[in-house]
Order: C-alpha cells, then sequence, then structure tokens
C-alpha cells in the first residue's frame, strides 16, 4: 500500500500521472461528445460509461445549436461576413461549427500525440514527445522573406512593393482551406489505432486582462 498516495500526498511523478490519465479523461469525453472516435482504453470506457446520459445530452444541444461557433471563431466568421459583403463575392463562406474547443492549458499538447507513443507522423509534421514537451518538426519550415507578397484588395492600400489580388481570390483560397482532405483533419491523438478522430479545432484563448496596464 502507498501510504503517500493514500493521503493524496503525490510525488511529482505522481501529480504528473494523474494530470495526464485526467486529460486523456477530458480529451475522451470532449471527442466522445462530439461523435467522434476517442482513445480506446477500457478503464477510459468505463468513465465515459457513466457520463452517457451527460453525452446524449450535449450531442442534442449540438444538434439544435447546429451553427453555433465559439466566441474566437464567431469573431473571425463576422470579420469575413462584413469583408466579403462590400464586395458582393457569390462565395459562401462559414467557419465550421461542430469542432474541438481548446479551452483550457494543455490540451493542444494531449492532442500533438497520441497517448501510447511518443510520436507521430503525417506527410506535413513529425513530432515527437520529449522532456519539455512536445517537438514539431513540419516538413515545409520556411522562415524567410524572400520572394513577391500578395495581398488581398480591401482594408489599407497596397504598398507599392507588394502585388494585389482580387477580394475572389481571398475568398477561394479560404474556401479550399476550410475543406481539406480528411488526412489533414485527423487528430493524431487517435492515430494509433483504428478508428480515427478527424474534425477542426478552435482555439479559444482566455488572456488574463489587467486594467492597470
Amino acid at each position: 500500500m502507498d501510504l503517500r498516495k493514500s493521503l493524496g500526498i503525490l510525488t511529482e511523478d505522481n501529480k504528473q500521472s494523474f494530470k495526464t490519465k485526467r486529460m486523456i479523461q477530458y480529451v475522451n469525453l470532449k471527442l466522445s461528445a462530439l461523435g467522434q472516435p476517442y482513445f480506446q482504453r477500457e478503464s477510459d470506457k468505463r468513465f465515459l460509461d457513466l457520463a452517457t446520459d451527460l453525452i446524449k445530452n450535449h450531442k442534442e444541444k449540438n444538434r439544435l445549436l447546429a451553427n453555433y461557433l465559439c466566441p474566437a471563431d464567431q469573431r473571425i466568421q463576422n470579420f469575413i461576413d462584413s469583408y466579403l459583403s462590400d464586395y458582393k463575392t457569390k462565395i459562401n463562406l462559414r467557419m465550421p461549427s461542430n469542432t474541438f474547443i481548446l479551452d483550457s492549458h494543455g490540451i493542444a499538447r494531449a492532442l500533438s500525440l497520441p497517448p501510447d507513443k511518443d510520436e507521430f507522423q503525417s506527410s506535413i509534421i513529425n513530432s515527437y514527445r520529449i522532456k519539455q514537451g512536445v517537438l514539431h518538426n513540419p516538413k515545409n519550415d520556411r522562415r524567410t522573406t524572400k520572394g513577391v507578397f500578395h495581398i488581398c484588395e480591401g482594408g489599407l492600400p497596397v504598398p507599392d512593393d507588394k502585388k494585389s489580388v482580387p477580394i475572389n481570390v481571398f475568398a477561394r483560397l479560404l474556401l479550399a482551406s476550410l475543406n481539406p482532405p480528411k488526412e489533414l483533419l485527423q487528430l493524431p491523438y487517435t492515430s494509433s489505432q483504428e478508428k480515427h478522430a478527424e474534425l477542426f479545432v478552435s482555439l479559444l484563448l482566455r488572456p488574463t486582462v489587467s486594467p492597470e496596464v
């Protein structure tokens, strides 16, 4: 019997293990509520069985609020609607609504790798678990200013050393990015199993506001 653990006196290793387990349960709960495959582990399956009614209720709310966007995505949608309406483009652009919302610290790191592996590889990125966190090595990682910058028309004047492109170019590029192949929608979190979660994620940051600054 581990007396320190039973009394709630956790070592650094135990704290990390506890936090990791809770994060996996939280991510699985969110994926299940979105109707997506989650990381299959017997202990987590029992945990989700306890939350079955809660998950069903959440799914029904998602169905009724089919066009709901998290606050961060709604601000982007408001900009798109305002920007494109002035140019009367025929392309109707909508941000994805059924997304996995990154609403607390540590979730993005948890989604970056499957819980049972220390690496993830795809056609665009290789990721590795290291002591400090997760190392991402994109296939195309070019930090350079060489070449010509293209700026979409509208808003501030386009500088002479840049090239302007019509508003429809922006609209069509954005439309293509919102309809990627399934491979690019796959979450690394479920990549080690047969059924993969495939969806967008939404970054919802809540910065600390300091009025005196």
